[in-house]
């Protein structure tokens, strides 16, 4: 079980990364519970600023990144050209001198098809396991709630409440974050 100072801190990152928004450090005190240069100090100490700039990376872009990833791999192992695994006596020539003493190289023939496949259209090891990483990796961002994610829905909630019911959504603004801080326990 977190500190109240623990679950106040999270819930003011959480307020303060959240580009939709773009909460001043007064209003977040406000929402949280403690003063604006308690919001600042923590701004600073612990790189918000740096984070909220990353979070403009959504999750529907990354799914979509990792989609792109794997259309790529899978094209490239399904158009790659087939090479057969040809023992390398056939693959080196060997010298021959002609009756006047003329050297030239000579190669044994062979059909390449007769030999097993090196590399074909299937993946790989390395690229199975590329292929596995990248899809749990889809499956998790398009399937778990993290707490970003019920706070992302509250705010738009509220947002969409806000011109039809204002009262309603001031009251509503500290039912959300209570409910958001007990998720943070």
């Amino acid at each position: 079980m977190g500190s109240k100072k623990t679950d106040a801190q999270a819930f003011a990152k959480m307020l303060y990364t959240d580009s939709s928004q773009k909460l001043t450090q007064k209003e977040i005190a406000e929402r949280v519970g403690v003063r604006p240069n308690t919001v600042g100090k923590w701004i600073e100490k612990y790189g918000w600023d740096k984070l909220r700039k990353s979070l403009m990376v959504t999750r529907q872009k990354m799914i979509t990144d990792l989609y792109d990833q794997l259309e790529i791999l899978n094209d490239h192992i399904k158009n790659r050209p087939i090479t057969y695994d040809i023992p390398d006596k056939y693959l080196k020539g060997q010298k021959v001198k002609d009756a006047d003493g003329n050297e030239t190289i000579v190669y044994p023939t062979y059909n390449e098809e007769d030999f097993p496949i090196a590399t074909g259209n299937f993946p790989t090891t390395k690229e199975a396991n590329t292929i596995a990483v990248i899809t749990t990796s889809i499956k998790r961002l398009e399937t778990e709630t993290s707490i970003a994610e019920i706070y992302e829905v509250a705010t738009g909630f509220l947002e969409y409440l806000k011109p039809q019911d204002f009262e309603l959504y001031q009251k509503l603004v500290p039912v959300f974050d209570g409910f958001i801080n007990s998720k943070l326990v």
